[in-house]
Formats: structure tokens, C-alpha cells, sequence
């Protein structure tokens, strides 16, 4: 799948919130996991494969920690 600059998916938001707090744009190329029940996006495919390595180094960590 090719990066994309337009979300044509409706149930995609437009903006949201990636796990470190920054403000992205949603496409269907996004990086995300399921946790707790929510989607929690990533800005980029780095910090995914951060996360997939070592949750704990990641820009979850917080999140994972407090529980939330």
C-alpha cells in the first residue's frame, strides 16, 4: 500500500491524536493498534516498529504504564 494524502474513508477521521500527543492526519495508511478497546495511531511507521520492538521504549510507554 502506497502512502496517501487523501482520506477517502469515511470512518477514518480527518485529524486525530497519535500515541505521543501530536496532532496527525488520518489516512488508511496510518500506522495504528488496538488498545483497550481504542485505536491509537502513530505518526509514522518508525515509531510503530519502535513499539512493536519494545512497547516499553516507545512513545506508548507512558500510556502502557499509567494504565489508561
Amino acid at each position: 500500500m502506497s502512502p496517501s494524502n487523501t482520506n477517502t474513508d469515511p470512518e477514518l477521521p480527518l485529524v486525530g491524536e497519535s500515541a505521543c500527543g501530536a496532532r496527525i492526519r488520518i489516512t488508511s495508511n496510518t500506522p495504528y493498534i488496538h488498545y483497550r478497546g481504542e485505536i491509537v495511531y502513530f505518526c509514522g511507521w518508525d515509531c510503530k516498529q519502535i513499539y512493536d520492538e519494545d512497547p516499553m521504549n516507545s512513545c506508548m510507554a507512558a500510556r502502557l504504564l499509567s494504565g489508561k
